[in-house]
């Protein structure tokens, strides 16, 4: 420590002089240094008016910032900082402590000494025996006193509140003409000192004693901040999550208080969950850190807020040794929407971008930086003990700004709740390129403009959010509902695109989604619903939760082709429980007879209502290609069984499914009716994975398969709707690509 001013008794006795802002005029003659710095805090600029004297205090350790990079030099010094300032810039003795201050605590060392000492030398007083008031803030009474005290001058309130120009309107008789005299005088006594007025008496007061040698004039070059960053001027409570060299801080004008911490190991990942209390109106915020093995990790922020009081609180981390960075953004690639039918429309977008940091090392990182989202839960019971749940989008708004102060780059994330409301906000970390090169990066950002209604934006702990059909409930009057679409937990495209790229980004929303999933089912077998479908509700009566077979089918082959790649236990599990539910499916009820030995699985399975169901043709041939894939992979006849009698009802009804346009019908219901317009492309796609397995198992029935494909391709070709890449290699492996539909290529099935 630079010990410039040592506490010494004769000392102080030897120069005891007025005291007066003019005094300190005559000083202007000293010899003045320019120093040209970096900027230290990014709310201390050229501008500032006590720049000099703050940056001389923090240049010796005397004085402190904040850990989010500010000064904060209009809000009040606090009792407890200026008993450490006085102590260090005085080299005060540590005394024997024989009194303990309920509002220290006792681990922390530096402040013990400096209230002890401050109180000792008669600089400062405790609040009472047994608080000090730490967090109190200096009075202009109290710090008069305490300079006449510390260098045995003569202060006044006026000369501490002509420091601050801006203070001066606190001195206006109009402000305080309408108080008796005596309150006049009691209101300046107990107006809080702001720390640039602290820093400047403070300073000169040194200055003015020869304890510090000579004026500088620090020089700052030019901050560099976004253009959404701004430095917050209230007092903020700081809170720290992380200590690794990535430091994570929680940050609210409201009083912050950890409430626990949960650690959730998956094996292949892990997940660390932080809670805090925030204010006293019942607000919370839970920070989900979920690290992968390769060392990237998800923080998904929920700032959960039941009162009517607005609560903001910023999730800031920070980057050391940085040298530049730079961020790529998702808007440059403008959504096409249509405005006029918002009902209808998806109002989510795509995450703001990818923020590159290149360190002085040279290494390169990345993040991704998600959107925040603001919505409402909505939720609905039912007589019959069923519950259905998703949430109203209220906004959707972009979250990140950040600051570069030196060699540090802090970015603010922030979550803004104006009451009765949750905001969620994620990003993704990597200390590696999260896309092996720049064209992989701009391509997935186009897509997700292209296609930003089947990608994942609204990432939360426990799984993405996604519009919702208007055919679910409980949906909000403006019809902007947003659940969990288990088709899009499981992040299909992204393996396609990691298996063709081995981008990082890829990999990790894969691993995020197993985590997602083992989440979303729990300890169930399988996987159920959450949302109510009008459409069945109507049918049926059936409401939440139900057993989608689709959803688990799709599920089921997630885990299955990728799990043991991505090390994921017992990846073939889900396989064999649902090839055996399907199989249970008959002693059930759950299924539509068509001839002897010959039936349809039901689509839906109730839990709690006692119904039969459609069966639809791609859930039907979903289920039976699960029970060929099951069939192969355990060698149990019980599967190969219960797919061939799906088959035969196929076959029997084969003339039936194909409508006099070419195309299939949707789904027969248990009156044996058809109706309903089929997928364009899914069950062509299903039909040929069908044909594949069949032909190594049993041949017997390809004729009826290629017959209803050539007629679905058919269709496609007569509507222009073309083909899905799925839909062309397999044509080709199965020798059938002369019924390729014509017309565009498509990424994605219609």
């Amino acid at each position: 420590m630079n010990r410039a001013f040592a506490y010494a008794a004769p000392i102080v006795m030897a120069i005891s002089v007025a005291f007066s802002p003019a005094a300190f005029a005559a000083n202007d003659n000293h010899q003045t240094i320019e120093k040209k710095i970096e900027p230290i805090f990014t709310d201390i600029n050229n501008d500032c008016w006590a720049k000099n004297e703050i940056l001389r205090l923090v240049d010796k350790g005397w004085m402190e910032g904040y850990r989010d990079l500010q000064f904060r030099p209009a809000t009040p010094i606090t009792a407890g900082d200026a008993a450490q300032t006085f102590y260090k810039a005085m080299d005060l003795p540590i005394t024997n402590i024989d009194s303990v201050y309920d509002d220290i605590d006792v681990k922390d060392h530096q402040l013990k000494n400096a209230v002890h000492a401050t109180v000792a030398a008669g600089i400062l007083h405790a609040r009472s025996r047994s608080t000090f008031g730490v967090d109190d803030p200096l009075t202009v009474e109290q710090l008069a006193a305490a300079l006449t005290k510390a260098f045995d001058v003569e202060v006044t309130k006026e000369d501490i509140m002509k420091m601050n120009p801006a203070r001066m309107d606190f001195l206006r008789p109009a402000r305080l003409s309408k108080l008796p005299t005596p309150a006049q005088e009691f209101v300046q006594d107990k107006l809080p000192v702001d720390r640039a007025t602290f820093a400047v008496i403070l300073s000169k007061s040194l200055e003015e004693k020869g304890f510090i040698a000579n004026q500088k004039d620090y020089v700052l070059s030019e901050s560099i901040a976004s253009e959404s960053f701004k430095p917050v001027q209230s007092s903020v409570d700081l809170m720290k999550v992380s200590f690794d060299e990535h430091p994570i801080y929680l940050r609210s004008t409201d009083t912050i208080h950890f409430e626990n911490h949960e650690r959730i190991d998956y094996g292949f990942s892990r997940d660390n969950i932080y809670t805090y209390s925030v204010g006293e109106q019942g607000a919370s915020i839970e920070l989900t850190v979920r690290s992968f093995d390769n060392g990237d990790y998800f923080l998904f922020s929920k700032l959960e807020n039941p009162s009517a009081k607005p609560v903001q609180v910023d999730v800031l981390q920070k980057e050391n040794f940085v040298a530049s960075y730079e961020l790529y953004r998702f808007d440059k690639n403008e959504i096409k929407r249509n405005n006029e039918d918002f009902f209808n429309a998806d109002m989510t977008s795509y995450p703001t971008g990818v923020l590159r940091f290149i360190n002085e090392d040279g290494t390169i990182q990345e993040r991704m930086v998600g959107q925040s989202y603001r919505s409402q839960q909505l939720s609905m019971e039912y007589a019959h003990g069923g519950h259905s749940q998703m949430r109203e989008l209220l906004k959707e708004e972009e979250a990140l700004s950040f600051t570069k102060v030196g060699s540090t780059f802090m970015s603010v994330h922030a979550l803004q709740s104006t009451g009765k409301d949750i905001v969620d906000q994620w990003y993704l970390n990597s200390q590696n390129l999260l896309f092996e090169n720049d064209q992989h990066r701009e391509d997935w950002m186009l897509e997700s403009a292209q296609y930003y209604k089947k990608r994942n934006s609204w990432y939360t702990a426990i799984g993405p959010f996604n519009k919702m059909v208007t055919t679910t409930e409980p949906l909000p009057e403006n019809g902007q509902g947003y659940g969990r679409n288990l088709l899009l937990l499981k992040e299909d495209r992204a393996m396609t695109l990691y298996h063709q790229q081995q981008d990082r980004y890829f990999e990790n929303l894969i691993f995020n989604s197993f985590v997602n999933l083992k989440n979303f089912r729990g300890e169930k077998p399988y996987w159920e619903t959450e949302v109510t479908s009008t459409y069945l509700k109507d049918l049926y009566g059936i409401t939440a939760p139900f057993i989608d077979t689709r959803f688990n089918e799709q599920i089921a082959l997630f885990y299955y082709r990728s799990g043991d790649e991505f090390g994921i236990e017992e990846s073939k599990e889900p396989l064999r429980n649902y090839a055996d539910l399907l199989v249970s499916r008959k002693e059930e009820g759950h299924i539509i007879p068509i001839a002897k030995d010959a039936f349809y699985v039901s689509d839906y399975f109730p839990l709690i209502q006692d119904v039969q169901t459609h069966s639809s043709m791609n859930h039907v041939l979903g289920g039976m290609n699960i029970l060929l894939m099951a069939y192969n992979e355990f060698g149990d006849e019980k599967y190969l069984k219960t797919a061939t009698s799906i088959q035969k009802a196929i076959a029997f009804q084969k003339d039936e499914w194909i409508r006099d346009n070419r195309d299939i019908w949707y789904r027969i219901a248990p009156d044996m009716s058809f109706k309903g317009d089929d997928y364009k492309h899914l069950t062509l796609e299903d039909l040929i994975n069908s044909y594949q397995l069949w032909s190594t198992i049993d041949t017997t029935y390809l004729p009826v398969l290629e017959e209803m494909i050539e007629s679905k391709a058919a269709y496609l070709s007569d509507e222009q709707l073309g083909y899905t890449t799925k839909i062309k290699k397999g044509l080709e492996e199965i020798g059938l690509l002369q019924y390729l539909p014509e017309g565009e290529e498509r990424t994605d099935a219609l």
